[in-house]
């Protein structure tokens, strides 16, 4: 199954291609009527026409491209006559790129930015499942007592002891019994929910089912577990996958938007915006966390000597740091280079988010460290 750990060991190979290089985001999602009878593979032949791409590479990649037979929603493929090829499938809506010269990593960041794996913990007295959502891709986890085939999504199911009521007046005991024993089965899947945490590297948790349910297993979960829940959802434990799928994509979504304004009000009030001034900010190593609009267009002047984004470069063209040529890079990949040299992970702001970013803030931002 493609994780996040694939997605960086193909950033790391393709960033050793020697250049020029092919890289394409590619939408072959068969649900999409622009995709009908592969009109995909022919807006990549007429793309590597025009980019004027040597036609042995152009005609192995087009062949690769007609002869898939399974396709997701967006293929991924890199290539270079000296280098090879290298492709993935993600099932994940990307804009189509096709790019040819310096390898075009910044939306393969973007997915992994986005697309971090996510618990979801779906609850009530009686019954535990637990499922783990990464790149849109799914893949049932044996476990515990019973695995259900979710089409995808790791479930573990766990089920605690049962036992009947004998009598009217027994059964407020039984209740008390029963509730009890619920809380030292949450007790016990608390600690599991830390070892399932750490096997899958969820950076999130997402608690469904009653809502009663989800409060009390939320206060049986150990510190660094309840750190990680974003948020609860009401749902049935008996809700299908596809109804599991649907509510925390929605969730999910909405908590990526509410991250990206958090960040964008805390850039404001103490952080560093503007084109220019973040650029430099980040040059001088003095960002954590680059927040840049997407899609994020346009060109910058790049130093190779010094390894950087150059804000302000000379009339002449030159460094303003060293005095040497500067060259022109795609803005996207150039900043992706300068914050992995500074130690500066990227957020990056979609939708109405990076409106404002772009609006109200000069089209990029950080958050400092001093």
């Amino acid at each position: 199954m493609l994780n996040l750990e694939d997605l960086e060991k193909l950033k790391k190979r393709v960033e050793g291609f020697e250049e020029p290089v092919l890289s394409v985001y590619l939408n072959t999602n068969p649900a999409d009527p622009e995709n009908r009878n592969k009109a995909y593979a022919l807006r990549l032949k007429d793309a590597l026409k025009e980019l004027g791409v040597p036609k042995k590479l152009a005609e192995t990649v087009s062949r690769y491209v007609e002869g898939r037979q399974r396709l997701g929603r967006t293929l991924v493929l890199f290539a270079s006559p000296q280098d090879g090829m290298e492709t993935l499938l993600l099932q994940a809506e990307m804009p189509e790129e096709i790019v040819w010269g310096e390898p075009h990593l910044a939306p393969l960041q973007l997915v992994i930015d986005e697309y971090q794996p996510t618990g979801v913990v779906l609850i009530d007295a009686k019954r535990f499942r637990f499922f783990v959502t990464s790149l849109g891709q799914i893949e049932e986890e044996l476990g515990a007592a019973n695995v259900f085939n979710t089409a995808g999504w790791r479930e573990i199911t766990i089920s605690p002891s049962s036992a009947n009521p004998q009598g009217g007046m027994a059964q407020d005991l039984f209740e008390r019994r029963v509730e009890a024993q619920t809380r030292r089965f949450y007790k016990e899947l608390a600690e599991e929910i830390r070892h399932l945490v750490s096997r899958f590297g969820v950076k999130r948790l997402i608690l469904t089912g009653p809502e009663e349910r989800t409060a009390a297993f939320a206060e049986a979960l150990p510190a660094d577990a309840a750190r990680l829940v974003g948020g609860r959802a009401h749902l049935p434990t008996g809700a299908s996958e596809a109804e599991v799928l649907r509510r925390v994509s929605e969730l999910e979504d909405r908590l990526e938007r509410e991250e990206e304004r958090r960040l964008l009000a805390e850039a404001r009030e103490r952080g560093v915006y503007g084109r220019e001034r973040t650029i430099e900010a980040l040059a001088e190593g003095r960002v954590y966390a680059l927040i840049v609009p997407w899609p994020f267009s346009g060109e910058v002047a790049w130093c190779d000597s010094c390894s950087l984004a150059v804000s302000r470069a000379g009339e002449d063209g030159r460094c303003p740091y060293c005095g040497k040529e500067t060259r022109t890079r795609r803005a996207a990949d150039a900043l992706l280079d300068l914050a992995g040299s500074r130690d500066a992970r990227i957020e990056f702001a979609r939708g109405e988010n990076a409106e404002v970013l772009r609006r109200e803030l000069g089209g990029l931002a950080g958050l400092t460290r001093f």
